[in-house]
């Protein structure tokens, strides 16, 4: 076993962790379009409310995923400057980066807050079967919040010299 396996430590599962949560709702958004679209076809029968369904769990999946994505740095970036410079630069234009996408983390924690409170004032509910949808902000909310504290924990790794989650190697 390599030192790196035995180095796992609880931030590590907690990220794993995170990480079968996102791929748990894409197979579940997934598996719901298939059969939606198989029923529909063969029996000419629709699951109700499973376009609303479909569309809440793809929020869920798509913010949890940016929990994963953000603190493995595997996000849509532009790494030209990046690239030219030294390993030196290029830790501060990662920690700089961290800090930057920690900022709007942290605005869209604070305005799903306001999302999940007014869906559950209104109770706002799909529309065949009245299942309120609050619930399901909520559980996206929960993955943005996971990914504003993972942008701490990438954060606190970068400043002490770490510059790959994965393999935990410090700068050159």
């Amino acid at each position: 076993m390599s030192d790196g396996a035995q180095t796992r430590n609880a931030v590590d599962r907690v990220i794993d962790g995170i990480e079968q949560t996102a791929a748990i709702f894409l197979a579940a958004v997934t598996a719901l379009v298939f059969f939606s679209i198989m029923l529909r076809a063969f029996f000419t029968y629709a699951i109700p409310d499973w376009y609303d369904f479909s569309r809440l769990m793809l929020g869920v999946m798509i913010f949890w995923g940016i929990a994963g994505a953000s603190y493995h740095n595997r996000h849509i970036k532009v790494d030209i400057l990046w690239e030219w410079a030294g390993p030196r630069a290029r830790r501060w234009i990662d920690i700089v980066a961290s800090v930057i996408l920690f900022a709007f983390l942290l605005a869209f924690s604070i305005m799903l807050v306001e999302k999940v409170r007014s869906g559950f004032v209104s109770h706002e509910a799909t529309f065949d079967l009245r299942v309120v949808i609050w619930p399901f902000h909520f559980v996206a909310a929960l993955g943005v919040f996971a990914a504003t504290i993972l942008m701490v924990v990438r954060f606190v790794r970068l400043v002490q010299g770490k510059n790959d989650t994965e393999a935990l190697q410090p700068y050159e």
